[in-house]
């Protein structure tokens, strides 16, 4: 299987500075004045995240706001992890995403749940730092693994699965795929934080990543989460996956993640506002789509979404582009601009200010938010698939990674 190569990954993301927007957010929060009733409404309902301006920014896109809003209160609050560990997970998703803005919240949740001071400059050194308990050290090095690999080493979710059950395991990675997502958007956008939270990014300590790119898929292996047997089906999952009563093949993704009921149906919101709701082209979301499963090497994604790319129009020559990246030739200047904003979100977390500028000339702030969900939404989704190891369905024959991806 082709590699990129580990020093692009890390040392770019190095480098990578978060713009600091000094002439203030890229998307400014909706004040509360100039609120419609729906968006009132959104606001009181998630008071108690504590990230008012995150609220009041998503609230410039009220139907994103109502699915991306409750699965990150589920991943921080309501998930089946322990508050400790969801706290790991978040503070070194923030940390390695460079998220001041998250850290400067999920710190302050984090000494609610007992992490002192002193754990969380270790939080920001890694696993390998001194003085972690085992397991928790492997839950910080899952969270790098699925930062730079898109997926949990078998040496790691063997320890994981020492102690977690499916649906912990699901969590693990529903959770830093969440705080991945929300990092992105809150970077990209700009989103200032409050002036009564004190808590910033930890100085002085080196940024390291305690894991390689490997680009090692379970395609065509045994898949460490099975998908739920027909006959383990309840009534509610049966008339989901057949209605008619046919005895037809459910898709392994939809009937993988099932086994963690709550989990999947507020990730189910978010990918169903991303395929059904978003305000951009079809053509524009399946291209967006399609390369983070390339950047994720999610062969999965990739034949689900590069079939659906091709009913929206897509050549060979579209196709391979999208395999490529922005940098090669071709192709229409603002799909140009989108992958390389979907590059520069998946390599550095945040979208540079020469991309976004690009993309401010075409698309709208809704039009916005929504590649930005769609990128994180689905680079989540494809650490999700990529560490249950589920395979692909038997209608993606056709539709499978180029060889020089698998």
């Amino acid at each position: 299987m082709k590699m990129l190569p580990t020093s692009l990954v890390l040392v770019t993301a190095v480098i990578a500075q978060i713009p600091s927007h000094a002439a203030g957010p890229r998307v400014p929060p909706v004040p509360e004045h100039q609120r419609t009733a729906e968006q009132q409404s959104l606001a009181a309902q998630f008071a108690s995240s504590g990230m008012p301006n995150a609220v009041a920014t998503y609230l410039n896109h009220a139907s994103l706001a109502e699915h991306i809003l409750p699965y990150e209160r589920y991943a921080s609050s309501d998930s089946t992890l322990p508050p400790r560990h969801r706290a790991l997970l978040a503070l070194r998703t923030a940390w390695l995403t460079r998220s001041n803005y998250l850290w400067a919240h999920k710190a302050a949740a984090g000494r609610r749940d007992g992490i002192t001071s002193d754990e969380l400059r270790r939080i920001a050194q890694g696993p390998d730092a001194a003085g972690w308990e085992a397991f928790e050290a492997t839950l910080l090095r899952a969270t790098d693994e699925l930062h730079v690999d898109s997926f949990i080493s078998d040496a790691t979710w063997q320890a994981l699965s020492a102690r977690y059950n499916t649906n912990q395991l699901i969590d693990v990675i529903d959770g830093v795929g969440a705080y991945t997502m929300h990092a992105g958007a809150l970077n990209s956008l700009g989103v200032e934080i409050e002036a009564d939270v004190p808590d910033r990014l930890p100085t002085g300590i080196p940024y390291r990543i305690a894991a390689t790119r490997t680009n090692i898929r379970l395609t065509g292996k045994d898949p460490r989460i099975p998908p739920l047997d027909p006959k383990e089906w309840t009534p509610e999952q049966r008339k989901r996956f057949d209605p008619n009563g046919t005895g037809q093949r459910a898709a392994n993704v939809f009937v993988t993640f099932v086994r963690n009921p709550p989990g999947d149906r507020l990730r189910g919101g978010v990918t169903g506002h991303i395929l059904n709701s978003t305000t951009l082209a079809v053509r524009q979301r399946e291209l967006l789509l399609m390369r983070i499963g390339v950047l994720c090497r999610s062969e999965y994604e990739w034949a689900a979404h590069s079939r659906l790319g091709r009913r929206a129009g897509m050549t060979d020559a579209d196709v391979d582009r999208i395999v490529a990246g922005p940098d090669s030739a071709g192709g229409d200047p603002i799909e140009i601009a989108m992958l390389r904003a979907t590059d520069e979100l998946y390599r550095d977390d945040v979208i540079s200010e020469s991309t976004w500028a690009t993309l401010a000339k075409t698309l709208n702030t809704k039009q916005l938010l929504d590649l930005l969900v769609a990128v994180g939404g689905y680079r989540g989704v494809s650490m999700a698939i990529n560490s249950a190891g589920v395979q692909l369905d038997a209608n993606m024959a056709d539709f499978r990674f180029p060889p020089s991806l698998r």
